[in-house]
Parts: C-alpha cells; structure tokens; sequence
C-alpha cells in the first residue's frame, strides 16, 4: 500500500557564523523554518527567503540554525522522518527491494528537489544510515554476501532516484507551458523507436527496471550458491 506524505543546488556554500547568535529573539520554531525551506523546495530555498516566507529577519533564522547547510540537514531528517522505513523481518529480499523502491519514489514527490539533493549532497543518507544498516543485515540473512547486498540497496536506489529526476523533468513546463515531454516529442519523427509518451508522466519504465534487477540479483544469488561448497 502506497503511503502519504505531507505536501511541501548544492550551493551550500553560506560560511557559518561563529560566535554569539544575532538578531531579535525568535518568536517562531525550527519547524517553522524548516517547513518553510521545503516549501520553497529543498535544493534551491535562500536563507533570505525562508525568512520573507515566515515574516521574519534573515538574521533572526540564524537564531536556529548557524548556517543554509545546518538547515538543510534538518530537512533532510525531516523528510527521513516523515517514510515508515521499517522493513518485516520476514519480507522476502525480492519485496524488500521492491518496498524500498516504493518509499525512495514517495518521498522524492513529497519534497521537489530531495531527488537533485540525494545524488549532489554527500552524506545525505545519513538521516537513514541505521535503517539501511538493518536493510542490508535483511538481504544477507537472504543469502546475499554483504558486497552484493550493498550493490542491490545502491542499484535499486539510484534507479529511483535517476528515474525520477528524468521524469520530473519530462513533467515540468517551460514559459510557454509546454511539458518536457511535448518538447521531446515535437523532435522525434513517427519512425523513432525511442518515443516517451504519457506513462513517463508517472513512473515510466521504472518498475520494468526494477523486475530487470531483482532478476538479475536472483540469478547471481543462485550462481553464489552453486559455487559455495558444502560445509
């Protein structure tokens, strides 16, 4: 069952400041802040902007969080918080991946721009590293070796991501309201073989990559344990 999610550029560069905080005494909360950073859109908001949207000073922001970095981290747990991403001890590996596959998609639409973000960050899993720790202990008491249980968590994870990239961009218009999608299509000839249509507006050829993968993943487990001597 899909779930809910509450609707809502690497330039992280702002130097942190050092030293006593400045500014009025806040008379709003870090969720606040931080609800108005992700409506503005995780990888793009301003300081500046986050403070016009809550009717504050920029230097009152600066009360809560020391700089944009500090910020963005405390979205990125927000967003981690806001995914169930308890998997069932019984799960089989195969639904496992599948599942992860469907709360990696879900929080990528709740948050515009947490999918730029996830690939451009470093260390932008870590608001999930415990939960992926006991992912990857679930697909090696599978049968999976730690390195391939590692490659499975990171190829189904990347496919996501990049997929959605690719079709959120096929879903946004230009100034003249014209979808990524219509442009592409207007280039292509009738004979084009490679011709995207409407199911790109929703998950494309995703979930066929993803049977494609779990596929291959099972071939390799089998070709692991037919080289495995017995004990």
């Amino acid at each position: 069952m899909e779930q809910s999610y509450p609707a809502h550029s690497r330039s992280l560069g702002r130097p942190q400041r050092v030293g006593r905080k400045t500014g009025p005494k806040p008379t709003f909360t870090r969720a606040d802040v931080i609800f108005a950073a992700l409506d503005i859109g995780i990888g793009k908001f301003t300081l500046s902007e986050v403070a016009g949207k809550i009717g504050v000073a920029t230097s009152a922001v600066y009360r809560l969080f020391d700089s944009r970095d500090d910020l963005v981290r405390a979205c990125l747990e927000h967003c981690a918080k806001s995914v169930d991403w308890d998997v069932s001890p019984s799960m089989k590996w195969q639904a496992a991946l599948k599942q992860l596959a469907d709360r990696i998609w879900n929080v990528c639409e709740a948050y515009p721009g947490l999918d730029i973000l996830l690939f451009t960050l470093p260390g932008a899993y870590m608001p999930v590293k415990k939960f992926i720790n006991r992912f990857i202990t679930l697909l090696m008491r599978e049968g999976f070796t730690k390195q391939q249980a590692l490659l499975a968590f990171d190829f189904i994870s990347d496919t996501v991501i990049s997929a959605h990239i690719g079709i959120t961009a096929m879903n946004t218009p230009d100034a003249s309201g014209v979808s990524g999608l219509e442009r592409t299509n207007q280039q292509l000839e009738e004979t084009d073989y490679y011709r995207p249509d409407e199911t790109y507006m929703s998950r494309g050829f995703l979930d066929e990559k993803l049977d494609l993968i779990i596929e291959g993943l099972a071939r390799r487990l089998e070709d692991t344990a037919a080289n495995t001597p017995d004990d």
